[in-house]
C-alpha cells in the first residue's frame, strides 16, 4: 500500500478554528483600478492544521479580514478560500507554514 500524502486539497469540510498564523498583503498596481489582496492563514483545529489562502480586489472586505489568533467558522467569514490544504497534526512543521507562503503569495507586478 502507498504512503499517504502530507497535505490534501479538499473543499468538502468546513473549517472551523483558531487562526494561528496570518499573512495578509495588500499590492497595487498602477495600471488596475483595484489592489489585490492576498490572505494567507494556518488554522489550527482537533484534527490538525488548515494552510488557507484568499485572494480578493473587493477593497470592502479588506478590513474584515480575519486576523491572528481570531476563533472562525468558514461558513461565516464572508470570504471564500481559493486555497485549502489539510496537514494532520503529526505531520505538521513550522516549515509547511513557511512553504505555503512562498508558494502560494500572490501579488500584482506593476511596470
Amino acid at each position: 500500500m502507498g504512503s499517504t500524502p502530507t497535505a490534501t486539497l479538499t473543499t468538502a469540510t468546513e473549517i472551523k478554528g483558531k487562526i494561528v498564523e496570518a499573512e495578509v498583503k495588500p499590492s497595487v498596481d498602477p495600471a488596475r483600478p483595484l489592489p489585490l489582496v492576498c490572505g494567507l492563514y494556518c488554522i489550527e483545529t482537533a484534527e490538525g492544521f488548515w494552510l488557507c489562502a484568499y485572494y480578493g480586489m473587493n477593497k470592502s472586505v479588506f478590513d474584515f479580514l480575519p486576523q491572528k489568533g481570531t476563533e472562525i467558522v468558514e461558513s461565516q467569514l464572508g470570504i471564500t478560500f481559493k486555497v485549502r490544504e489539510f496537514i494532520p497534526r503529526d505531520q505538521f512543521a513550522p516549515e509547511k507554514w513557511e512553504e505555503f507562503k512562498k508558494t502560494r503569495f500572490m501579488g500584482l507586478k506593476g511596470p
